[in-house]
């Protein structure tokens, strides 16, 4: 099981302005189990995705959550899918 206490990035000052676990909306492409992640729509802004960083998996109770670090013109940004009420977050902005 991934350890987020273990993660790098956990200590990384955020701005009050960039609230943890805000709901998003996200154009994302689905081919079979694959889920790549293209745009995000954030405080009335428009993010197109250039790159998918790395993504992982991980289990909230019953709930699996699929987690993508994204690159943007805007930043670098940690997103993340419910599968269990099938809504996206966003968790962090890892830099600009």
């Amino acid at each position: 099981m991934f350890n987020h206490q273990a993660r790098w990035d956990r200590d990384l000052p955020q701005d009050q302005n960039h609230k943890l676990g805000s709901t998003i909306e996200v154009k994302c492409l689905i081919e079979k189990v694959h889920i790549s992640p293209r745009s995000f729509s954030w405080k009335n802004s428009t993010f197109y995705i250039s790159k998918v960083n790395f993504s992982w998996k991980d289990k909230n109770g019953r709930d699996t959550l699929l987690f993508f670090s994204v690159e943007t013109k805007g930043g670098t940004y940690e997103i993340a899918f419910s599968c269990g009420t099938l809504s996206w977050h966003i968790n962090k902005l890892l830099g600009p």
